[in-house]
């Protein structure tokens, strides 16, 4: 199977996926690089992403070659697969990375915890370390420590009602508040305004991709003891923090001895960031060979990165070589990752591909002045599969997905093998206007974090009425209820991702001529439907109306895998 994707073009960032095997397994990491000269490698805070870095890496561009990458956990990144871990595990972690990717020696720039990952890989990789310049440490007393670890980053565990999304919403806003957030005194209170809901709302989404993970490399810089690490460095370094900042006067509490390392104050942060720049100028890394081609995950789905002419799209891969792959398309307001036990079942026979759309999941390209549409979805599926040199995938295409996968039938059918359609949502006229009533919430951020239940409680209601805003004895669906709140949580927050996207994908979804494009592929196409999916009726009867194969699934997406695969079959 194919995976050679070059995603490095002049001065743009450009996002990949590494993959390598180390300490902790194989796994796979993603990063972001842009520019030429020397190596530097930028290491962002928790619970964010290198995402956060991206105008630091265009400011800064020109006098490096910059890698940012997701720490382990965070963005896209695998985690380590641990609980609890160390910042040195977190700086071995960083220099797996640099040696996967094919680094020599480098710079290092980080903010906050990135910040203290580079002075422990500076303290234990001094040989790799030409320089380093940390933005922001942490250096708690003891009792500091202790209540932090008590208090600071309770376990996240999605709760039934959404009170964890509610608790996740107030305790970013607290953090903009008071130092730490659940120090409610005055001596606690920082001087600057709290930030919009849509700056927090993306404070937010990173700390949902972090998720089950976000503590793990908190816990580990709280827990640095940097006061006994930094008198011991042999590299060239600049520590230091702005007034802004609340972890200034840890500063104070390093050693101040002569040696290879400035500790010193900032005014601003324009101040820190021009100190930062000239320390890792004065003393520069190597150049950065080609970057490497994205290599499988044995066993499982693994990541890629896909450069169009729009932009960037994240494929998940996996599965058995085979002559045709299967592509796996999904709906509105869904991912990749919301498919991934479909596209994990398939992979045990064939080669499987499964796709973020324009506006979902991890896909970031350019608005199209088409709109999100069945058209512009299938014209960048298109686009991605001539990108990976495959000439005829068949499809399958789940809910809104079906309409996808029609629509590239109908432009290309020369591409498109054969194409299985999973509970494909066909709406009469009436039932069409009542979800442009009431089926196209807004999930704009508010002050109050309310938009967070709003979101949780649709895909909550979808598992108990259909549709899910008729809430009545009508609406009942009358089957064993699929409320497992991580899934839930997984599906709520690509809703949040693809806020804005999902409405307009299934605005046009509803005026979709499913009849009409059936009529056209006919011969290719075969249904499925779960009795435990609210659309199994629905199909069951488009199935009779237009004489199309039709096959019963098992309740468990995972299973599905063999009686997709014979639906595919000619």
């Amino acid at each position: 199977m194919s995976a050679t994707i070059s995603c490095y073009v002049g001065n743009k960032i450009q996002q990949q996926f590494v993959t390598l095997d180390g300490q902790w397994g194989t796994r796979q990491v993603h990063y972001r690089r842009t520019g030429t000269g020397p190596l530097l490698l930028m290491l962002h805070q928790s619970p964010q992403s290198s995402r956060e870095l991206i105008p630091l890496m265009e400011l800064w561009s020109e006098y490096f070659t910059i890698v940012a990458p997701d720490s382990p956990g965070y963005g896209l990144s695998d985690p380590l697969g641990v609980d609890e871990a160390e910042l040195s595990d977190f700086a071995t972690a960083a220099i797996e990375f640099m040696d996967a990717i094919g680094a020599g020696r480098f710079g290092i720039y980080g903010f906050h915890t990135g910040g203290m990952i580079g002075v422990a890989i500076a303290h234990g990789y001094p040989d790799r370390v030409t320089s380093f310049a940390c933005n922001g440490i942490a250096v708690p007393t003891d009792q500091e420590l202790e209540e932090i670890l008590s208090v600071y980053m309770p376990r996240f565990e999605p709760r039934w009602d959404g009170g964890h999304l509610a608790w996740a919403w107030a305790k970013n806003r607290e953090q903009t508040i008071f130092f730490p957030w659940h120090n409610h005194t005055l001596d606690g209170r920082m001087d600057f305004p709290m930030p919009s809901p849509e700056h927090q709302q993306i404070s937010i989404r990173e700390f949902l991709r972090a998720g089950y993970h976000y503590h793990v490399a908190y816990r580990a810089a709280f827990a640095f003891h940097a006061e006994r690490v930094v008198p011991e460095l042999k590299v060239s370094g600049l520590i230091t923090s702005a007034t802004w900042d609340p972890i200034q006067p840890h500063l104070a509490r390093l050693t101040h001895e002569p040696g290879c390392v400035c500790i010193t104050e900032s005014d601003t942060l324009e101040e820190s960031l021009e100190r930062c720049l000239e320390q890792v100028r004065t003393h520069t890394g190597d150049g950065l060979p080609a970057t490497p081609a994205t290599t499988p995950v044995p066993g499982r789905l693994w990541n890629q990165r896909v450069e169009t002419d729009g932009g960037s799209v994240l494929v998940k891969r996996g599965g058995q070589d085979s002559a045709v792959p299967v592509v796996v398309l999904h709906g509105a307001g869904g991912s990749s990752a919301t498919v991934a036990s479909i596209a994990a079942g398939l992979a045990e026979t064939r080669s499987v591909l499964a796709i973020d759309l324009p506006g979902h999941g991890e896909t970031e390209c350019d608005p199209d002045p088409d709109g999100i549409t069945m058209a512009t979805c299938a014209a960048l599926a298109l686009e991605v599969l001539d990108k990976l040199n495959l000439p005829v995938v068949d499809l399958v295409g789940v809910e809104g997905g079906a309409f996808v996968a029609l629509e590239m039938a109908d432009r290309h059918p020369d591409r498109v093998g054969r194409l299985t359609l999973l509970h494909p949502p066909e709406l009469n006229a009436e039932q069409a206007d009542a979800w442009r009533e009431s089926g196209l919430p807004s999930f704009e951020p508010d002050w109050f974090g309310g938009h967070l239940l709003h979101c949780w409680h649709m895909v909550r209601d979808s598992r108990l009425y259909f549709p899910w805003f008729q809430r009545d004895q009508k609406g009942i669906h009358w089957q064993e209820p699929e409320l497992d709140n991580r899934r839930l949580q997984q599906e709520v927050t690509e809703y949040l991702k693809a806020e804005g996207a999902w409405q307009e994908l299934l605005r046009d979804q509803l005026a979709y001529p499913l009849l009409e494009k059936l009529a056209v592929s006919r011969d290719k196409i075969a249904l499925c439907a779960s009795p435990r999916s609210p659309w199994y009726g629905v199909t069951e009867s488009l199935a009779t109306r237009t004489e199309l194969p039709f096959s019963v699934l098992h309740d468990t997406p995972r299973k599905w895998g063999a009686i997709l695969a014979a639906t595919l079959s000619p």
